[in-house]
């Protein structure tokens, strides 16, 4: 009766474990906890079962398969936990290529629209890139300074414009939750570690950077 109670005991006690992972919203937390519950459960029966098999030789046995048991089933533990890391890793590596291409041809084709329409007016109708920017663009500066892209995203790419001087307009981007290069880099938004960039247009053309 007791060893049956054990047997049970044991099954629902790394039932219980694992079901952390529903509690702290991680998979691998309830996985690994659930395993060292086994561990500890596999030792109990080691003690209350195992050791009073009077054969020598299947003691033995049974102990060589627990440790086997054990040792594949936290290699392959480790190994799918570093596939999950790496898996990771690309899909982030992934978004922030995406969100680096969008954000850049978002804002050189605007920039360039803008130098465009500067030079194709007569000199005597604007006096700078900036009043050619902010009356090709007027439905898309908001008063907080922010910038509305000509094609809205998931909400990931925060755009925002500032007139440096009267030739001169920066378009800037700071994603809010796509990492950049950086983990320490502090981003205009105040967050850290978010993707970054600028680009720049003066008269010479427009030049594009990546901060983070």
């Amino acid at each position: 009766m007791k060893d049956s109670i054990l047997l049970i005991g044991g099954a629902l006690a790394a039932i219980t474990a694992f079901s952390l992972s529903l509690l702290f919203q991680n998979l691998w937390a309830g996985f690994f906890t659930a395993f060292l519950v086994a561990v500890v459960w596999l030792w109990m029966i080691d003690r209350r079962m195992v050791s009073r098999l009077e054969d020598a030789g299947n003691r033995k046995i049974v102990r060589i398969i627990f440790v086997v048991l054990i040792g594949l089933q936290l290699g392959l533990s480790v190994i799918h936990y570093q596939r999950s890391v790496n898996h990771e890793i690309q899909l982030s590596d992934i978004r922030t290529t995406i969100i680096h291409s969008v954000s850049q041809i978002e804002m050189k084709n605007s920039l360039l629209l803008a130098l465009r329409h500067f030079h194709s007016l007569p000199p005597e109708e604007y006096a700078s890139i900036a009043d050619a920017f902010k009356d090709l663009f007027d439905d898309r500066l908001n008063t907080d300074g922010t910038w509305t892209p000509e094609t809205p995203d998931d909400g990931d790419m925060q755009f925002t414009y500032s007139i440096a001087s009267p030739d001169s307009i920066i378009l800037a981007v700071t994603a809010t939750f796509t990492k950049g290069k950086d983990p320490n880099f502090i981003n205009a938004n105040n967050q850290t570690g978010m993707y970054q960039a600028r680009t720049v247009l003066t008269k010479r053309g427009v030049h594009h950077v990546r901060e983070n």
